[in-house]
């Protein structure tokens, strides 16, 4: 049991030394491999900036395989879209086909508010003369229909 203890204690002792080597080993070569390209660099036995373009290509390539991708929000897309089409020579056609739809829609609700107006007219005149001949020629019923063929009349215009 004792040699056992013994063992244990001897292996974990050996583990964390060897462990300890690695790491202290791994640096110094790294440091060596470090040192020896800073001479290849400072010898001018390698392009400075063909090196420097091979960096940043191999950052830009990491940096785009590990990154979230930036996502476009509505607003901003929005207004880029905005900002494009008002930067466009198509804008100012753009301002005078709406200014042109303007116009005539403008037109158009005029007109059909002067109808609607000459409608209402001349169901009231309707609806007075039929007023003035209840009781007489013509009945509740009679004022009813015509008021119903008056909102009818109405709706559809």
């Amino acid at each position: 049991v004792l040699l056992m203890k013994r063992f244990l204690f001897v292996k974990i002792d050996l583990k964390q030394s060897l462990n300890k080597f690695i790491e202290e080993e791994t640096i110094k070569d790294y440091d060596k491999e470090a040192d020896m390209s800073l001479e290849v660099i400072k010898s001018g036995e390698i392009d400075i900036n063909q090196l420097v373009d091979i960096w940043a290509k191999a950052y830009k390539e990491t940096t785009l395989e590990y990154a979230k991708p930036e996502e476009i929000s509505w607003d901003e897309d929005f207004a880029n879209v905005y900002h494009d089409l008002i930067h466009s020579p198509a804008s100012e056609t753009l301002l005078n086909l709406e200014h042109n739809y303007f116009v005539s829609i403008s037109e158009l609700i005029s007109e059909r508010d002067v109808e609607l107006k000459k409608l209402r007219e001349r169901q009231g005149a309707e609806m007075d003369t039929v007023m003035q001949e209840l009781g007489k020629s013509l009945t509740d019923q009679d004022v009813n229909s015509l008021a119903a063929q008056h909102f009818e009349s109405q709706q559809v215009n």
